[in-house]
């Protein structure tokens, strides 16, 4: 039996490899889970910066073409100054737009900066934009330019600007044709969104500034990024997918960058990395919760089991307690026991002497007969008590130990070895209950006294043969002789030793027969 505080021991191991699988298993899930979800992510801002790559190409090719059709126009005309003093250039803006189903704005700038045409004259008097980067770049030589973002002077509204330098017929610098476009489409994904501080998608100049932005504001257009990683480590990447916070809002944000191939232009898409895990983490509370659960349970239970484990080991030191008790007790019985055979055995033989003693009074050979039967009844009782005295049996008979020592005790008492009578004893290890085994051994006893007493005269020798067997679920005493039979002692005979085995027989619940056969034969049969 295993003991309790090993159990404990196997109960709090149990516990914790139980606890132990369970976080193992859930935390290898959820970083799985974990790397799926950024991965999901990067690929979701890989795709949208290949669409904001598309979306400026075309954007750019489209207003290359216009720009291509306006400066045709202008020379057509005989140069940007021809047009100054008439409205036909603003004509032509304004027809271009409808045929182009363009709603971005047009405009013709003189060599001086001088807006000289537009596509929206509604917008009133003209400004001068001698002042913009793109025309400076144009008056140095540029022959095209991507402005970064700005508010607009004509439309008060965040634009940012495609522009061509118009040269005239010796090439020199004659004007700019410019096309200032609204960021419609960053601004749709902007409102259709709902958080512009969500996901960012940009397009950012080769120095990093913003050419235009999800979310951007007017106090944001002169803002960039030439300071990050895009524009320093990166730089020479065609393409690429990195994890930084320099996006302008200082969260920490999974980027996906493509560069044009024809302008010096970087496209970006970006959406937080809280984002990213936002459902990643609502499966991590999830599993948290529950795993607290589960644990809170375990711990319940391996308490539980403690406790009960505790209470049984107590129980089991008081039942330990308990059979000490028992045994001290048990033994203290069993010695008292065996004192009590001991001293009984002691006063039968003290009364055997006595009834020596008084037997020497008689000269009657009938009187001193009668004293020596009792002496051997009360020698076969004292034996019996001998036997529980000196072997702890629980109360029971060895019979075969029994009968052995028996024999040796008769055949003492009445001379076996000088009259050359031999006694054998063929007998199996049959346990017989104290109850049985008293009477059980006077009937023996009066079966082997009546053997030496009548079987052989005076000078005959013989042979006396005791066997007890177990026989189909019962006992089988014989005492066969090899003397002169019972042809003058019948079975009815009246004697005492007769009576005295026959109310044995009865108290036993088994029977007896005397009969010849090259001797006498007595039989005994009891209930197993």
């Amino acid at each position: 039996m295993i003991p309790v505080r090993d159990m404990r021991s196997v109960l709090y191991a149990t516990a914790i490899l139980f606890a132990v699988a369970v976080i193992g298993i859930r935390g290898a899930f959820l970083w799985l889970e974990h790397r799926s979800a950024l991965h999901r992510a990067e690929a979701a801002t890989q795709d949208l910066a290949l669409l904001m790559e598309e979306y400026a190409k075309r954007t750019l090719e489209t207003s290359d073409l216009l720009l291509n059709d306006i400066i045709a126009f202008v020379r057509l005309k005989g140069g940007v100054g021809a047009l100054s003093e008439t409205a036909v250039a603003s004509q032509y803006l304004t027809e271009l737009t409808q045929r182009s189903s363009a709603s971005d704005l047009l405009l013709i700038i003189d060599r001086d900066g001088n807006a000289i045409a537009t596509a929206m004259p509604q917008l009133g008097a003209l400004a001068n934009f001698a002042d913009r980067s793109w025309f400076k770049a144009h008056q140095a030589g540029a022959d095209t330019f991507v402005g970064g973002a700005i508010i607009g002077r004509l439309t008060k509204e965040i634009l940012y600007t495609y522009s061509r330098r118009i040269p005239d017929l010796n090439g020199d610098f004659d004007g700019v044709a410019e096309i200032a476009l609204r960021p419609a489409f960053l601004q749709e994904i902007s409102r259709s969104d709902g958080n512009t501080g969500d996901m960012i998608l940009g397009m950012w100049r080769g120095d990093g500034r913003v050419i235009a932005r999800t979310g951007l504001k007017p106090d944001q257009t002169d803002s960039g990024l030439g300071h990050t990683a895009l524009f320093n480590e990166l730089e020479g990447q065609r393409s690429g997918t990195y994890r930084a916070s320099d996006m302008g809002d200082g969260i920490e944000r999974i980027v996906s960058f493509r560069r044009l191939e024809r302008w010096p232009i970087t496209v970006t898409a970006s959406v937080p990395v809280a984002t990213a895990l936002a459902s990643w983490m609502t499966g991590f509370y999830w599993s948290a919760g529950i795993n607290t659960l589960v644990l809170v349970a375990l711990c319940w239970l391996t308490w539980i089991g403690v406790r009960l484990s505790h209470q049984t080991e107590i129980t089991q030191k008081e039942l330990r307690h308990v059979n000490d008790n028992l045994a001290t007790a048990l033994s203290d019985k069993v010695m008292l026991l065996q004192e009590i055979h001991h001293r009984v055995k002691n006063n039968l033989q003290v009364t055997s002497s006595l009834l020596q003693m008084q037997a020497r009074r008689f000269p009657d050979p009938g009187v001193k007969s009668a004293f020596q039967e009792t002496q051997d009844r009360l020698r076969s009782i004292g034996l019996i008590h001998d036997i529980l005295y000196r072997k702890d049996t629980g109360g029971t008979i060895d019979l075969q130990d029994y009968l052995s020592r028996l024999i040796v005790e008769l055949s003492a008492t009445y001379g076996a070895a000088s009259r050359g009578i031999t006694v054998d004893l063929d007998a199996e290890p049959i346990m017989i209950d104290l109850d049985r085994g008293t009477p059980l051994a006077l009937a023996i006893t009066e079966a082997i006294s009546n053997a030496f007493k009548h079987a052989f005269g005076p000078g005959e020798g013989g042979s006396i043969l005791v066997s007890a067997r177990r026989i189909d679920g019962r006992i089988e005493i014989v005492v066969r002789d090899t003397g002169k039979g019972v042809s003058g002692a019948p079975e009815s005979d009246s004697s005492l030793g007769m009576k005295l085995i026959r109310s044995f027989a009865q108290q036993l619940g088994g029977q007896f027969s005397l009969t010849a056969d090259n001797g006498t034969v007595f039989r005994l049969d009891i209930p197993a």
